[in-house]
């Protein structure tokens, strides 16, 4: 990322700060209002919620920000969210709004700039995390189908059939 536009994220953050619940509440209403299926993923109140949002990209701007390799860490949060239901298509959406979000509380920046500068720092967020969920998502299915197959060879299972072969047998 760009050092002024890594600079130009921090000044948003901190304009931010002193409204980052209401920012945030704002920002959900938004998202759910687009994907009312997500709803449903976040279990926190919604206070929580909003400082977790918060902190979530005002620490992951600062690791980049400092060059610090977030990739691995982000993986993780993507791969964690996998677990948690939440679809890559998601993030596109949650991206668009964030920012529509950001420039309603920022009526007074250069929106064109503010933009080129958060959606350069999303992307270079969301790489790495839809990496971790598809990695995931691969993961899960693969436990799915060893789980079917071990279900479908199981000698307790093998046994159950026998015994309800012989049970329907013995009845008729």
């Amino acid at each position: 990322m760009p050092i002024e536009s890594a600079g130009l994220i921090r000044a948003c953050l901190s304009e931010l700060y002193s409204v980052r619940i209401e920012f945030s509440r704002r920002f959900y209403d938004r998202f759910f209002e687009q994907v009312p299926e997500a709803r449903r993923l976040f279990v926190h109140n919604q206070d929580k919620q909003a400082l977790m949002l918060y902190a979530a990209v005002a620490m992951t701007m600062r690791g980049i920000e400092s060059g610090r390799d977030l990739d691995k860490e982000l993986i993780e949060f993507g791969k964690r969210h996998a677990r948690l239901g939440v679809k890559q298509e998601m993030f596109p959406i949650f991206g668009s709004t964030f920012l529509e979000t950001l420039i309603e509380f920022l009526p007074d920046h250069d929106h064109p700039v503010i933009a080129r500068a958060w959606w350069g720092g999303f992307t270079d967020m969301s790489t790495p995390i839809i990496a971790g969920m598809i990695a995931e998502q691969e993961a899960m299915q693969v436990d799915k189908r060893l789980f079917r197959k071990e279900a479908e060879e199981s000698s307790v299972i093998r046994l159950g059939r026998r015994m309800e072969a012989t049970m329907e047998h013995r009845l008729h």
